[in-house]
């Protein structure tokens, strides 16, 4: 079965069309800056990558009980939503379609979270039936409930708790499930929202950068945290082609552990080595067949110096394909990460032209590879590989071919 990307959709703080989304990674903009929130003496960092507006949500006018779902669960209905578009489908025609519903989430519904903490800071006894709907609203099996409910389908869902890899997590089941012949159409995809638990976690990790993202430099910082939601229509290539223009296919897909730490990647890149190389089996093609690599590229230390690695060992120090970023300009939206990082991938190799690593000045000397530094490069594309890796060793990667 030759499974096909028929429809995507984002929600993301580089545009909520895919055309937006594509222009603004391709002019090089940068989507994070100062939260208000947090830029007080309280924090050392102050950056992050927030949506600003709330025109995501107009697609959702018609939707029942919006706003009995947290922001993660509208979020993600409006990208699901923009999705069933761009592949042409009516969701008002899908009552008979076995429908699967997969998402990768690190926070889930946090803000209920939040919001409880307060009340309980309160110590306010009235409020207690507030905290226990609210309560309720943190599971985060909410976000496919709601999806569900806010759109009138219906389907069997699947929360994938794979933190930063769970959007590619998502697909890989994806593709299990319409191999099993489990379902006819798969709506996969991630979200996280930005959030004061995330922001003041990754802090006293001390792994945020003060001012950018830059993946691959010498003189990287950390990471910038953000938020965002993307997820992409699934479904058999021929099915797919009788109602739309696809984007591309799945051709394989690697998920593994690395069996060492919780929040430190393997020394040698055990993990991701593994998933690698089960991506490229799995796809049946050759690793010197891939034009591109979308990178997990945090601009973290440790992440890079270990990406570099795993690359060189895998393909080779000198053929090692061209590899980028794009969360050099989005930040890093977590569960979402990977997904809105596959989307930029299969509009990469629609439009021939490599996204890059933005704000990369003198490349480290353990990265041996063609960055994409600064600008886009034009470069034919037809098999497309994007990695995820996540804490507690869940790394992810896939292979994409173009239409």
């Amino acid at each position: 079965m030759d499974i096909a990307i028929s429809g995507m959709g984002v929600v993301s703080t580089a545009g909520y069309e895919l055309e937006d989304f594509w222009n603004y990674l391709y002019g090089g903009n940068i989507s994070y800056g100062v939260v208000d929130e947090f830029n007080n003496p309280n924090y050392r960092v102050h950056i992050g990558a927030v949506i600003k507006d709330n025109m995501w949500r107009e697609n959702l006018t018609d939707c029942e009980n919006v706003f009995e779902y947290g922001r993660a669960s509208q979020y993600a209905a409006s990208a699901v939503l923009r999705a069933f578009v761009d592949a042409n489908l009516d969701r008002m025609s899908l009552k008979d379609t076995r429908i699967a519903l997969c998402i990768g989430t690190t926070m889930g519904e946090v803000d209920y979270e939040e919001n409880i903490s307060e009340l309980l800071v309160k110590d306010d006894a009235n409020d207690l039936p507030d905290i226990k709907k609210m309560a309720y609203r943190y599971s985060s099996d909410n976000i496919a409930e709601g999806i569900c409910d806010m759109l009138g389908i219906r389907a069997n869902y699947y929360m994938i708790p794979a933190a930063c890899s769970g959007g590619n997590y998502a697909i890989a089941l994806g593709e299990k499930l319409l191999r099993a012949n489990k379902a006819d159409i798969v709506i996969a995809g991630g979200v996280d929202v930005f959030s004061r638990v995330a922001f003041t976690g990754f802090h006293r990790l001390l792994t945020l950068s003060p001012d950018y993202c830059r993946p691959f430099d010498k003189k990287r910082r950390g990471l910038v945290i953000g938020e965002g939601c993307g997820f992409v229509v699934m479904e058999e290539k021929e099915q797919a082609k009788k109602r739309t223009d696809i984007h591309g296919c799945l051709l394989g897909a690697g998920v593994k552990s690395d069996r060492y730490h919780m929040v430190s990647p393997h020394p040698d890149g055990d993990g991701a080595y593994r998933a690698m190389k089960e991506a490229i089996q799995t796809a049946q093609i050759g690793k010197d067949d891939i034009d591109y690599i979308s990178a997990h590229g945090t601009g973290t230390s440790s992440n890079d110096r270990i990406e570099a690695h795993v690359l060189q060992q895998l393909f080779g120090e000198e053929n090692i394909p061209p590899t980028s970023s794009i969360k050099s300009m989005l930040g890093h939206s977590m569960g979402a990460a990977s997904i809105l990082e596959c989307i930029a991938s299969l509009l990469m190799m629609e439009k021939k032209i490599m996204l890059p690593t933005v704000n990369l000045i003198e490349k480290d000397e353990c990265v041996t590879f063609n960055c994409v530094p600064n600008t886009p490069q034009k470069n034919k594309m037809s098999y497309v590989m994007s990695n995820s890796f996540a804490f507690g060793g869940q790394v992810g990667s896939i292979i994409l071919k173009g239409k």
